[in-house]
């Protein structure tokens, strides 16, 4: 688990104030840079352009009295900011969900058509949070601050301000990886180590794990139904919390009577590996309750004691209807053989442990009270079934249309096939980004199947698209935003014609034609991988990028084509 560098002279950090959520229709009202190292700092409020009115006075103090007499940002002042903040040297901190500051940045230069964006290198350090995405919007930079013991956090939030909260906690946390887990009514958060095995069942939950376990193999995963069960939903309570899963659970095993496995020194020890923090509150109660052998359960507190009859009733009209289900997974799952629930397994090379709701010699079975798909938990069933068959039993609650009371439950039963991906997805990260994008050639190649245009080649979103016509076979670049709002017509069947004269092409459209062919070609010679920008001529600089790693450099363009790879990635093979 590599630390990152807290050397304040390789940072810039950067904060907005906005009159919104979203960067295409809320108006930037502020920037403001902060350099660590010597203190120098830069913010310039913004005229409204998208909006009427502010909006966000409450949160950022901002009013419309403080955008008297402002200005837009020119490439001017951009570049001298560029200059005296290094902002192409340094790495551009921030902390943000979705990487919202640098989108309104990005936004807003390409209204104003200011150049450099793309030249820009953002870290968001909210990666380093290791929190849940069904986490309750509490994980935020003022409690991060407070268990950090970050003095400075105001209740009206200022971009100048802020850029120097978000140095001072990124200096607290000293460059680790944090992770956050629910408690009641508070939410744990500890340091992370290397020595910390890592619950499997936190990949899909924890999607920031992403980034300090990208070396693990990436999973593959195909489910087939095997049986449905459908019961009657009433006298049936669908729980708040977690409450449905652990007593639904607890109810199947008690029907099926499972020797429950006791793992809790091990995964105590393992816990006490992590270096507490703090505690951040979540407004999540949860039942302190004791599971009884014969699937109810019995509430600890006496002001839980009308929940206890609520879910002892549930439960009851449930093990009424699904005996059926039960004996389908006892005797034709299982074989009639021993089941365990919660078998620990390890797997010490890639540094993850996993719980198995119920498993035998052969096989094992993953119990959900929702109806996602098994791919949301291929890791899991993966780490859980170490070579086992694996079956996946599910929950789809049907409501009724018309009172929205809840009126059936069907049981999914499924097999699925979990195991590490081809060759070209070695590991998670290359994995997930080569299955996104061969889900979106297919999107595109759908999309296109009725009319007279084919693709040719797509890298991702951010990248021009090459297209081809069937019926004369030209090829020819557009956005993906272009394609996405209408299916253009090929250039050359249909030529722009203004009058009677056909347009001749101008020699900006020349050089954007050379640009474009190079830019494939770099793409083909390098499977892929590197995309170059801002091409002139063969004896001239292009920038190039490296899409596994993210490293940028310049190199002449006919060398790049002669030594199309990245020098980071080749240094890392060799």
């Amino acid at each position: 688990m590599k630390r990152m560098n807290t050397d304040p002279t390789e940072y810039v950090v950067f904060d907005v104030e906005t009159n919104g959520l979203k960067s295409k229709q809320a108006d930037l009202l502020s920037i403001s840079f902060y350099k660590p190292d010597d203190g120098k700092e830069y913010s310039k409020f913004l005229p409204l352009e998208l909006n009427r009115k502010i909006v966000t006075t409450h949160i950022n103090g901002i009013t419309e009295q403080d955008l008297v007499g402002a200005t837009a940002l020119t490439q001017l002042e951009f570049d001298r900011i560029v200059e005296e903040f290094e902002l192409e040297k340094r790495i551009i901190l921030i902390y943000a969900g979705g990487n919202f500051d640098a989108s309104f940045l990005s936004a807003y230069m390409k209204r104003h058509r200011i150049l450099g964006f793309e030249k820009l290198n953002f870290y968001n350090f909210k990666k380093n949070i290791i929190s849940s995405r069904f986490s309750h919007g509490n994980i935020t930079k003022d409690n991060l601050c407070s268990i950090f013991k970050v003095d400075g956090v105001k209740t009206v939030h200022s971009g100048s301000n802020d850029c120097k909260l978000e140095w001072k906690l990124f200096e607290k946390m000293e460059g680790y990886f944090y992770l956050v887990t629910e408690g009641n009514g508070e939410d744990n958060v500890f340091r992370l180590n290397e020595d910390y095995i890592i619950p499997a069942s936190l990949l899909s939950s924890h999607p920031n794990l992403s980034y300090i376990l990208s070396e693990r193999p990436y999973i593959e995963c195909q489910s087939t139904p095997v049986k449905a069960f459908e019961i009657d939903a009433k006298g049936i309570e669908k729980f708040q919390t977690n409450i449905t899963g652990m007593t639904i659970e607890h109810l199947i095993n008690s029907m099926l009577d499972v020797d429950v496995q006791n793992s809790r020194q091990f995964l105590l020890k393992n816990k006490l590996k992590l270096d507490f923090i703090g505690k951040i509150p979540n407004g999540v109660l949860m039942m302190p309750m004791s599971f009884n052998p014969d699937g109810t359960v019995t509430a600890l507190h006496k002001e839980d004691m009308q929940m206890e009859k609520r879910i002892n009733s549930t439960n009851k009209n449930l093990k009424e209807q699904i005996r059926p289900l039960v004996d389908f997974i006892k005797y034709e799952i299982f074989k009639n053989e021993r089941i365990l629930s919660q078998e620990l397994v390890v797997d010490y090379e890639n540094n993850i442990l996993a719980l198995c709701d119920l498993s035998t010699d052969k096989t094992i079975l993953e119990i959900k009270t929702d109806n996602a798909d098994a791919l949301a938990y291929k890791e899991q069933f993966f780490y859980e079934a170490k070579g086992r068959a694996i079956y996946h039993l599910k929950m789809e609650w049907v409501k009724d249309r018309n009172t929205d009371l809840l009126k059936k439950i069907i049981f999914h039963l499924s097999f699925v096939d979990a195991h590490v991906g081809t060759p070209s997805s070695s590991n998670w990260t290359r994995g997930k980004r080569e299955e996104k994008r061969a889900r979106r050639i297919t999107e595109i190649q759908k999309y296109l199947s009725s009319s007279d245009i084919s693709l040719v080649s797509f890298t991702n979103i951010s990248s021009p698209i090459r297209l081809q016509c069937k019926n004369c076979g030209y090829e020819w670049f557009v956005g993906y935003a272009v394609l996405e709002k209408k299916i253009p017509n090929c250039p050359k069947c249909n030529p722009k014609i203004k009058g009677r004269t056909r347009t001749t092409i101008s020699k900006e459209e020349q050089m954007k034609h050379r640009a474009d062919n190079y830019y494939e070609k770099i793409l083909q010679k390098s499977n892929h991988t590197i995309v170059a920008m801002n091409y002139i001529g063969a004896k001239d600089d292009v920038d190039a990028i490296c899409v596994t790693c993210g490293y940028k450099w310049k190199s002449r363009a006919d060398h790049l084509v002669d030594r199309c790879w990245c020098p980071i990635c080749k240094k890392g093979k060799s």
